[in-house]
């Protein structure tokens, strides 16, 4: 089951809404995943991907890294942590920007309320 919010939450909040209903921020591990959720949307939405305990090194919510799914769409010259929004800087990763870029992967502050996917675990 795959669920697109139409409200806007925080990254914390939106995970703790997907746990809410016994799932969990949406894990990307394929082309194929990644085009099925572009298909969907037509904004920024959070996904189930940060670096929030240790800068650069990017973990799913199921604790795989980047590394170990070996799956990346991260826009040119993104994760960038760009500090200027949010002074902790950019820990969290969501499919699209602000710009209605949906195709590719952006790291935000965490705290910047946005729609959200949820994943059946």
């Amino acid at each position: 089951m795959i669920y697109f919010s139409t409200d806007k939450q925080n990254w914390s909040s939106s995970r703790a809404v997907c746990v809410s209903m016994g799932a969990d921020l949406v894990t990307i591990t394929s082309q194929k995943e990644q085009d099925f959720l572009v298909s969907k949307i037509k904004e920024t939405h959070w996904i189930g991907l940060n670096d929030q305990e240790t800068e650069g090194r990017w973990v799913w919510v199921n604790n795989k890294t980047l590394e170990e799914t070996r799956v990346e769409f991260w826009f040119k010259k993104e994760p960038d942590n760009w500090k200027v929004m949010d002074p902790s800087g950019e820990n969290c990763a969501s499919l699209g920007d602000s710009i209605g870029n949906v195709h590719t992967w952006f790291d935000g502050s965490c705290k910047e309320p946005k729609r959200f996917i949820c994943q059946k675990k």
